[in-house]
């Protein structure tokens, strides 16, 4: 069987996490480890058009695109944070999926660091 049950339950998990249909950011505001939502940690950057790699690498980590450094890896630690596999020893398929969701994470997260660090240089 190439698929079984927990990957099916581990995809659905993650489709449901992507979509919002999981209260993430209610979760992380309620326990105190975020700022609240639309509190602002650093100036916007001007409106600049962003690359097509890059702007699906913010959409990926849901980082506004207007938002500066400073808000856009605040807003990638919160998503690391909550989908880091270490939080999920207890479940094999969750500890699965949050491995993906976090390698997924760290590579959209080099596209947008690169991308602040060329803005930085112009």
């Amino acid at each position: 069987m190439a698929h079984s049950m927990f990957d099916k339950l581990g995809e659905l998990l993650s489709e449901a996490l992507d979509n919002g249909a999981l209260p993430i950011q209610e979760q992380i505001a309620n326990d105190g480890s975020a700022p609240p939502p639309g509190s602002k940690t650093s100036e916007k950057i001007e409106a600049i058009p962003l690359p097509a790699h890059v702007k699906a690498a913010f959409e990926s980590i849901s980082i506004p695109e207007d938002a500066g450094f400073d808000e856009a890896k605040r807003i990638y630690h919160e998503k690391l944070m909550y989908y880091h596999p270490d939080l999920r020893n207890d479940n094999p398929v969750l500890q699965k999926v949050a491995k993906d969701k976090t390698e997924k994470l760290l590579k959209n997260w080099q596209h947008v660091e690169e991308w602040f660090k060329n803005q930085a240089t112009d």
